[in-house]
């Protein structure tokens, strides 16, 4: 199947999650970018230089993908104001400490991966090779926090603190994949499998099975809400912060010449 080849009832709605998922990758690989310095030691600056760039890479195939639609490649990555970007909103606010920023990075990993897999049997072959690279690359990425989380709970201060940072963004990344719904277009469709219910629930699952040995039960954090600019098809609330969005804009198309 090629790309003007999908059917008008789910054109808009692949574009949709694949925009919200591409935005995350952005945003995540500039989180990458900022924090490297903070890194503990030289074998972390390595590994987020690297997760930064893969991200970025992930990112641009999308972009390029979705050129092919209804989307302008230069418009999607230079031309957007911060009302337009549709990042999951877990990264919306900086981290606070290095367990709140191992804590974020590895449930963005984790959500935007569970998200990415529900495409890995998609009738076109481009958005299936994507997805199918998105998760060999986030294994690393997730490897690399999961090690991060077994050295936090070793000492009482940073294994409060994750729980704090836990507290705080799990109820973000579960809102990202929206209320509950009736009907998966995307499923029932046959471009998404499992439907998005099912992938909330494995990344439930796959986040409790890590958090256990931090003495943490998901059933015990607050659950996400879904407030009045609460945007579906965004998957986020209202606009990016500016701050965010001065981090991650593109600052001047003449150096890129």
């Amino acid at each position: 199947m090629t790309s003007d080849k999908i059917d008008a009832e789910v054109r808009e709605p692949v574009q949709d999650e694949l925009l919200c998922l591409a935005d995350t990758k952005l945003v995540l690989g500039n989180w990458f970018a900022e924090c490297v310095m903070n890194g503990k030691s030289l074998p972390d600056f390595a590994a987020m230089l690297g997760m930064c760039t893969a991200s970025y890479g992930q990112t641009r195939a999308i972009y390029r993908y979705l050129d092919l639609l209804d989307h302008s490649y230069g418009h999607l990555e230079k031309g957007r104001a911060a009302g337009e970007i549709r990042s999951m909103d877990l990264l919306d606010e900086p981290p606070r400490d290095w367990p709140d920023f191992i804590i974020s990075i590895w449930l963005a990993e984790q959500a935007s991966w569970s998200m990415a897999s529900g495409f890995l049997r998609s009738p076109d072959r481009t958005i299936a090779g994507i997805a199918r690279k998105i998760g060999e690359e986030a294994y690393f990425h997730l490897k690399y926090a999961s090690g991060w989380l077994r050295i936090l709970n070793g000492a009482d201060d940073d294994r409060g603190r994750a729980r704090e940072a836990l507290s705080l963004r799990w109820p973000l990344a579960l809102r990202w994949f929206g209320p509950a719904e009736p009907v998966d277009r995307l499923a029932a469709a046959g471009w998404r499998d499992p439907g998005i219910g099912d992938i909330r629930a494995g990344l439930a699952d796959e986040v409790q099975r890590s958090v256990t040995p931090l003495g943490i039960d998901l059933a015990t954090l607050p659950g996400p809400d879904f407030p009045p600019e609460w945007r579906p098809r965004a998957r986020r609330t209202g606009s990016l912060p500016a701050r965010l969005f001065e981090v991650i804009r593109f600052k001047d198309a003449e150096l890129a010449r």
